[in-house]
């Protein structure tokens, strides 16, 4: 291809809307298309027909004569299986009659024996002639067949890749096409990489088969970055802001240094079409890009730039919304639905969202799916009519009721049935809804048993019209949901280790069945918890916590947990009867039963939750900031909850709100209190994989009889590693906090942390779902945490706070469960507690903290 000097330089693509825009250059076919015109019109087109149409003819003037084909022979073969191929393929035959010079028949041939792809060269002459009659012979080329392929300068990551996308295949014959077809294979995978001057260099040699060997050098030159977007024809919407619009597409920059500006032009074609969308979401319905250009400049350094001229057009507005066809909903409700007043900007991203899919449900198309029409449509007909206003007509077709047919569930080879289909709202022989596929979905999410990429795309459906159903088939891929956790501390004791075994598909059922264990029974959706710390000789902790989701065939869980801890100044087996105080114990033993139950309104995603706990204490001279001797407390524990988070470890979308109180009754020898708390949690999509997370957390513990609390006070600070084994954790409400170590907000008594009673906490987080398969789900973040605690209403201010911010990462193995690492910076100095070994000094600087098995929101 050749270009005009003036762009010898560049490498040049335009389009343009109107019709009149010449290119550059005439290309070779056309050129000859015209000539041929020419001479037909000049009477010269008969002799140019019989050299290119067929074989010569052997009397005088052009006027075609009918013969027969008396035979056909084939050269440029050397085997005779292949002759005879060749004449079957041309559909010629002995005793056919043709004209000569100019039969159909010859060209068909030609390009039928082109197509099958074994020959650069074929034509067929006249070799002789005898009276009537032709002897006819086809001359061929073959092509030689294809020994190996390999690459010059091509990493093997790359190579692999090349040799799936090269159409290539070894022992086929080589066509010129193929090869030059493989070549611009290459070119643009290295284009889609941003090289966009990638040079392929295509040799041939002899294979030793006596075919051909390919070898492809490959120079695929620097990544070329867009070094300019101008815009022309914008008036009403800035250059920066169509610029921003474009997110795929960026100028190279310095400051944007967490991503390149690499051109791809896949990626180059969604952003205009996303320029006309925010034009037409601003009311310009004629909008369009006219013409837009881009050239790599090879001067200096290479780079692209990139030229648009804009038709902004006037800004529109909805004069009139009509609708035709619907019977179940009047136009009032559906005119509702869709958002669409008289005197609006027309906005073609609000009418399509409402009228076919938003997030909240509440388009048109939801409110009839929901209810069965599943064949619902409604067309849009938009009319321009006096200058700057718009009608839109609405063609609706409900069609008929449909309901659920066969449920049908497979790839759970672990997890029971019985397990699934009671998560399930698609029930066979109700009405078809669509909103119930999707919480079936979310609630199937959020059990953890299985990949949450292929249930998305696992869904099967099949529509029987005769029944006016719709089957369904969930396509499960099960992942490991158990955990493991096995970590160590250094606490006031030396080294403390801790395993944890957490069992989320528990079957309590098969615990006596010895063929289940493998290596525990499991497939009824059951948890089942077994915790132990331990430093072998001063201190000691057991857990164990197990609950049924579903008691009595109901979406009610249940359950217990039991707890018994030991920590001493002097090793477990020996007991002190001297009465000094030496053996410095402190032991605490509790139990806790609950009962939650789902609810139906305000909605299907709240919850309520009632517990009754008891626990004692027995504290010898230990820990001073407790109460000595025997103390005990009875809890009844009352919540409400919501939760409609998409995923429960990594949410891109929903929330999460939890209210509750939990009171300890004023009971002789018994601790009381009672305590309040809100916690909420909320999520945003940013794009595909990006969210934001914006999180709250209220407590407030207060006195039954105006004596002071000192059990259950919020401790601020540290990471659930640092609070592992050790006592400073004993009797209070620990609140995680990145870039704090533990108990460094809050109130302090002699130097030593005692917790508040009021408590504030903001979190919020830009998370990027980086990684999302069976085996790790990874998710890197940005925070900005902000908390305090005070000791009572007198001192609080809830704009103190303790602020920090930093970066981490959320990482999931089945096995091995949550693995949090942060990396925060306090901006606000603070006390450390006495007695609490930590190498934060309490200034402002950044600090490392690491979680296993539980992160710093849970």
């Amino acid at each position: 291809m050749h270009y005009p000097s003036g762009l010898s330089q560049r490498l040049r693509r335009t389009r343009a809307t109107s019709p009149f825009l010449l290119s550059p250059y005439i290309p070779g076919m056309l050129f000859r298309t015209y000539v041929f015109a020419l001479l037909l019109a000049l009477g010269a087109a008969p002799a140019l027909a019989q050299q290119a149409g067929g074989p010569p003819a052997r009397t005088s003037g052009f006027t075609p004569q009918t013969y027969e084909v008396l035979g056909l022979s084939v050269e440029g073969v050397s085997q005779p299986d292949v002759a005879e191929f060749v004449k079957q393929s041309s559909a010629i035959k002995v005793g056919q009659q043709v004209a000569i010079p100019g039969d159909p028949a010859f060209s068909e041939a030609v390009r039928a024996l082109y197509r099958l792809g074994l020959f650069s060269d074929v034509r067929i002459e006249n070799e002789r002639t005898v009276g009537s009659g032709v002897f006819l012979v086809i001359h061929v080329k073959e092509e030689p067949r294809l020994g190996e392929v390999s690459f010059e300068n091509v990493r093997k990551k790359d190579r692999d890749e090349l040799r799936k996308q090269v159409p290539l295949i070894k022992g086929n014959r080589v066509r010129a096409s193929d090869v030059e077809r493989a070549r611009m294979a290459i070119r643009t995978f290295y284009a889609e990489k941003g090289h966009l001057l990638a040079d392929v260099e295509a040799i041939r040699t002899e294979a030793a088969s006596g075919g051909v060997n390919m070898t492809f050098k490959v120079n695929k030159g620097p990544k070329v970055e867009v070094t300019d977007i101008r815009i022309a024809g914008n008036e009403s919407v800035s250059d920066r802001r169509l610029r921003k619009r474009m997110k795929e597409t960026k100028e190279d920059r310095w400051w944007r240094f967490w991503k390149g500006a690499t051109f791809k032009q896949d990626k180059y074609e969604e952003d205009l079409q996303s320029v006309v969308d925010l034009y037409n979401q601003k009311g310009y319905y004629d909008a369009q890009i006219v013409r837009d250009t881009f050239y790599v400049e090879r001067d200096g350094e290479p780079g692209v730039r990139i030229e648009l001229q804009i038709h902004e057009g006037p800004r529109y507005f909805v004069r009139n919304v009509t609708w035709e066809g619907n019977t179940v909903y009047p136009d009032a409700l559906l005119n509702e639905s869709l958002g669409i007043a008289k005197g609006d900007a027309y906005n073609a991203k609000q009418i399509e969202q409402n009228l076919y899919a938003n997030k909240s449900n509440s388009d048109v198309t939801s409110i009839y799916t929901n209810r069965g029409y599943m064949r619902f449509n409604a067309q849009p007909t938009i009319t321009v009519v006096e200058g700057d206003s718009l009608d839109i007509a609405f063609d609706v077709y409900e069609g008929d009721v449909y309901s659920f047919g066969q449920i049908e569930i497979a790839g759970n080879t672990k997890t029971k049935e019985h397990v699934i289909r009671r998560e399930l709202q698609t029930v066979p022989g109700q009405t078809f809804s669509r909103e119930a596929i999707q919480e079936s979905m979310r609630r199937l999410q959020q059990l953890s048993y299985f990949d949450a990429q292929a249930l998305s795309s696992g869904l099967g459906t099949a529509i029987n019209e005769q029944r006016k159903t719709v089957d369904l088939s969930y396509k499960l891929n099960e992942v490991g949901s158990d955990q493991l956790e096995l970590s160590g501390t250094w606490g006031r004791f030396g080294l403390v280790l801790m395993l944890r075994f957490g069992f989320n598909n528990f079957s309590l059922q098969n615990f006596f069945d010895r063929g289940a264990w493998k290596p525990l029974p499991s497939g009824d959706g059951q948890k089942l918890s077994i915790g132990i710390q331990t430093n072998g000789r001063y201190y000691q902790s057991y857990s164990l916590s197990f609950t049924e989701p579903w008691f009595r065939s109901r979406p009610t869980p249940i359950g217990f947990s039991l707890s018994h801890s030991r920590l001493g100044r002097l090793p477990y087996y020996y007991y002190d009867d001297s009465g000094d105080g030496d053996a410095s114990n402190f032991i605490t033993t509790s139990g806790r039963l609950f009962y939650d139950r789902r609810l139906k309104f305000p909605d299907p995603f709240f919850s309520t939750s009632s517990s009754i706990g008891y626990q004692y204490y027995f504290n010898d001279s230990l820990l001073t900031y407790l109460p000595q001797g025997v103390s005990q407390e009875i809890t009844l524990q009352q919540s409400l909850s919501r939760n409609s988070l998409d995923n429960p470890l990594f949410p891109m979308r929903g929330s999460s709100m939890l209210l509750s109180l939990q009171v300890a009754p004023p009971l002789p020898g018994f601790i009381q209190y009672h305590k309040w708390r809100y916690q909420s949690s909320w999520n945003f999509p940013l794009a595909k994989k990006l969210s934001l997370g914006v999180s709250t957390d209220y407590g407030y513990i207060g006195s039954l009889t105006g004596d002071p609390v000192t059990f259950e006070r919020f401790d601020v600070g540290g990471s659930p590693f640092e609070t592992q084994g050790g006592y400073y954790n004993y009797g209070t409400d620990i609140i995680y906090m990145r870039g704090y170590p533990r108990s460094a907000i809050g109130p302090r008594l002699s130097g030593d942390a005692v917790g508040g009673t009021i408590l504030n906490k903001y979190t919020s987080e830009i998370r990027w779902l980086a990684i999302q398969t069976p085996q790790l789900q990874a998710a890197p973040y940005l925070f900005l945490d902000a908390a305090n605690t005070w000791n009572s209403f007198k001192v609080f201010n809830p704009a103190d706070l303790y602020r920090a911010a930093g970066v981490g990462a959320r990482l999931f193995l089945p096995i091995v469960g949550m693995l949090e690492i942060t990396y925060g910076y306090n901006f606000d100095a603070f006390e450390p507690a006495a007695g609490y070994r930590t190498n934060h000094e309490g200034d402002r600087r950044w600090y490392f903290q690491f979680s296993l098995g539980q992160g710093f929101g849970q």
